[in-house]
């Protein structure tokens, strides 16, 4: 069986498990299987995966089901599905379609050709929970010599298209307030508003020092974005995750990156040479550490009467996705077994 050279994920694990004299030995199988740790109310959750049975014969055909939902605040888009691993040595199931060398999930809305995928969120209102869908692939088990078995662990991939969002209010008070809060070393009172349920969490703190000048006042913020969805976030949205990179490996350009854009309300600006006066700022993510980046910030109050509280939004859209494996063996038809064993009862 041919490896790959190891990239940032494996899709798929083999092992080939020989039985000799009552003893079961196991080839060399590289990375060990990679399941996403997706926390509730981080985004979409991989519920379920697993195959009809977790041990059938050789040529016996074999329905794959993975069951996903919106754990998150906000509505999933774009999504689609895609089964790894079993499509160079297993067999399509009768009828199944075939795209450029991928089996295609029999539902065409979790194909990648449609990203059909949409799932609302909970509403407690309304006390609905949050949408969930159901992905299937068919396989014909392969052909195994006798007196050895197959173990695969075949690995499902979930992509989707997500944003978030913090909301924070900044109070500004008098300049002679504000002098005092300068000449404390305080930084400005900030107080949340808003934050969405996201698979990437984004964090916003005013910070010190402050500087009051005529008929402004310089502030910085500091905003730590995390990545807490147990997967793989992609700049763009679920298409450009899938997207191969020119070399072709297994990772491509946008992983592990996300755009972040800063919204000011009327009257305030970024600092010159603070950050781009757009607010987007790029983030590249460096193993699962959060990231962290500051901007100086201007506020205009010549017409201000009075204490005045202003909202900053700090926002994201990208894509997303995240891994889940299942087992299954496959003895050969040459040896049956009584009957096929039902998946989780092993």
């Amino acid at each position: 069986m041919h490896y790959k050279k190891p990239a940032a994920f494996l899709p798929v694990i083999f092992l080939a498990v020989i039985a000799i004299s009552g003893c079961t030995f196991q080839l060399p199988s590289g990375l060990d299987p990679f399941n996403s740790n997706t926390p509730s109310q981080t985004g979409a959750m991989i519920e379920e995966f697993t195959p009809d049975y977790s041990s059938v014969h050789s040529g016996e055909e074999v329905t794959f089901r993975m069951k996903v939902k919106n754990t998150g605040s906000l509505k999933l888009e774009n999504g689609f599905a895609e089964l790894l691993g079993l499509d160079q040595v297993w067999q399509k199931g009768q009828g199944v379609l075939i795209n450029n060398g991928e089996t295609f999930p029999d539902e065409e809305a979790c194909r990648y050709t449609a990203k059909k995928i949409m799932l609302l969120p909970e509403d407690a209102e309304a006390g609905t929970t949050g949408g969930e869908t159901t992905c299937t692939w068919r396989y014909s088990a392969p052909s195994v010599a006798t007196g050895l078995s197959i173990a695969a662990k075949p690995r499902v991939r979930f992509y989707y298209s997500y944003k978030s969002s913090t909301v924070k209010t900044v109070t500004l008070a008098s300049r002679e307030e504000l002098k005092a809060i300068e000449q404390q070393g305080k930084a400005l009172p900030m107080e949340s508003y808003s934050k969405t349920k996201s698979p990437i969490s984004i964090e916003v703190e005013a910070t010190t020092p402050i500087r009051t000048y005529g008929e402004k006042v310089e502030f910085p913020i500091v905003i730590t974005v995390k990545n807490v969805g147990g997967g793989t976030v992609c700049r763009g949205g679920s298409t450009d995750c899938k997207k191969q990179n020119p070399a072709g490996a297994g990772e491509n350009d946008n992983w592990n990156k996300v755009d972040i854009k800063i919204i000011l309300p009327n009257g305030q600006s970024f600092a010159q040479g603070s950050c781009d006066a757009t607010g987007l700022q790029l983030i590249t993510f460096v193993g699962n550490d959060p990231q962290t980046f500051s901007c100086k910030i201007v506020a205009d109050m010549a017409n201000q009467i009075g204490i005045v509280q202003k909202q900053i939004e700090v926002t994201s859209s990208y894509g997303y996705f995240i891994d889940k494996t299942t087992e299954i063996s496959v003895f050969p038809s040459a040896e049956p077994i009584t009957s096929p064993t039902p998946a989780g009862n092993k």
